[in-house]
């Protein structure tokens, strides 16, 4: 148990770490001074191949370099920051502000800044030792100052790959297609298991009247739950925890988390002891993550496309390149066994019951926001049934397929509420029942693209006015 509650800590840390852009630089400077003070150290023989290839200037000069090359590598940090700012707020003004952890997050530039504060830091220090006196005579490091040179020429291409990624890393396809692909990650490793038909779902423990309720210690996000940990102990103790909250909600402070009791015929109350290990393998902060949180991710690409739908930006052909990513999603999440994280011990009692959202939930997540707003472009409407299209193809479980009628049915009310033109409620209405077959037959195949998408639209368009001319 104690190499369990080591791992997580580790984990903890180490997601603090993956985001704390002061880290690499200041490892960089570290590196840095201390690469200076070996080579500084190194001989040089006159008149050797090591020599001639080296720095061969005077003592002045070697000053003269270190110098130019701290003051360019402070300047070019001072760049770096500048054009990193300009992203973040590029990237909360435009997509989301849900975004900034993930670009903060961003290692390349990490990297870069830790070569240039390493650079910096080896020719300042190295400045210490130039014009030193041994045996009467000027002292010239020569194999520091010519590693000066060679990290100036290291930070110039450093320099030249940051702007090439921070180019590509505002660019809205590689934004969207990282968070998809994030999340699918974390859909892998909570829902490894595919659906199958004949799945039997689980019903949690009903605690009783003497169990103990597990308070949360501090108002925030349920970020974490270490069930491995909480099982190890509730194993140990002979106890049951039950958490009544899903990760990545938001608890205040004394708020429920769940439930604690000791097994046995006769259920006692929870000893307090155990019910605080418990909540020590419980980690609430102030922001969301993705660790263990696929509603994060899905609000992440929602987001995306909630803000180009918006009055301010008005670029609906952002919001469909939103909804077809989150139909990667949708339809990966479709085949997934989901059911809540159980642990038991070897008689099958439960030791730990950790809820997660149903499929219902993911999909009324991704495409309930999007089709309020995208009202007034009803090819954005026919992207969501699209969508909808190819998660009921992937559905075996009936329930789910209901949840994706539901979502199709809401679609065709706000259509024929809000979309005054004809050939625009046709399009929707039309691409709505290709949906349906799909839904009504298993085993069927979503339609392609065309039929939802500019296609159609000049279909229903041409359709509509030929019913005009008629009439």
């Amino acid at each position: 148990m104690a190499t369990a509650n080591l791992l997580s800590r580790r984990s903890v840390v180490r997601e603090y770490l993956h985001g704390a852009y002061w880290v690499l630089p200041t490892l960089g400077i570290i590196i840095g001074l201390g690469a200076g003070a070996l080579l500084s150290m190194i001989p040089v023989k006159p008149g050797s191949l090591i020599d001639k290839m080296m720095f061969q200037g005077t003592a002045a000069d070697a000053r003269d370099v270190l110098i130019v090359v701290s003051a360019t590598m402070i300047t070019t940090i001072g760049i770096v920051f500048s054009l990193t700012v300009l992203s973040l707020q590029i990237a909360s003004s435009q997509f989301s502000v849900r975004l900034l952890r993930s670009f903060l997050r961003d290692v390349p530039n990490q990297v870069v800044l830790a070569i240039f504060a390493c650079t910096f830091a080896y020719s300042t220090g190295g400045l210490h030792t130039v014009g030193e006196h041994a045996s009467g005579g000027a002292f010239v490091p020569k194999v520091a100052v010519s590693g000066s040179l060679a990290l100036a020429f290291i930070s110039i291409g450093a320099l030249i790959y940051f702007l090439h990624h921070l180019v590509h890393s505002i660019q809205i396809d590689s934004i969207i297609e990282k968070a998809q692909q994030r999340t699918l990650a974390l859909v892998d490793e909570l829902y490894p298991e595919l659906d199958t038909p004949d799945r039997q779902s689980e019903s949690p423990p009903t605690p009783p009247d003497q169990a103990a309720p597990l308070l949360a210690p501090q108002s925030g996000y349920l970020q974490t739950v270490e069930i491995d940990d909480i099982a190890a102990t509730a194993a140990a103790s002979g106890h049951t925890v039950q958490f009544v909250v899903f990760v990545g909600d938001y608890v205040t402070a004394g708020g429920q988390l769940g439930w604690c009791w000791r097994r046995g015929e006769a259920a006692s109350a929870a000893e307090p002891d155990v019910v605080q290990r418990c909540l020590r393998n419980v980690h609430i902060g102030f922001e969301r993550t993705l660790q263990q949180d696929i509603r994060f991710g899905l609000r992440q690409i929602v987001d995306i496309g909630l803000r180009a739908l918006s009055l301010a930006i008005n670029d609906p052909y952002t919001a469909i390149q939103v909804v077809h990513h989150l139909s990667a999603v949708e339809s990966v999440l479709a085949t997934r066994a989901m059911s809540d994280d159980v642990r038991r011990d070897e008689s099958g009692e439960v030791l730990v019951w950790l809820p997660y959202p149903g499929f219902a939930t993911y999909l009324h997540l991704g495409c309930s926001q999007i089709r309020r707003y995208g009202t007034r472009e009803p090819l954005v409407l026919a992207a969501v049934l699209q969508l909808l299209s190819s998660v009921a193809q992937n559905c075996v479980d009936p329930a789910r397929r209901a949840a994706v009628q539901t979502q199709i049915d809401l679609v065709v009310r706000t259509a024929k509420r809000e979309l005054t033109d004809e050939a625009d409620r046709e399009l929707v209405i039309g691409a709505a029942t290709r949906a349906t077959d799909v839904v009504n037959r298993p085993g069927t195949l979503a339609p392609p693209p065309s039929v939802f998408g500019q296609v159609a639209a000049v279909a229903a368009a041409s359709a509509a006015t030929q019913r005009a001319d008629g009439g």
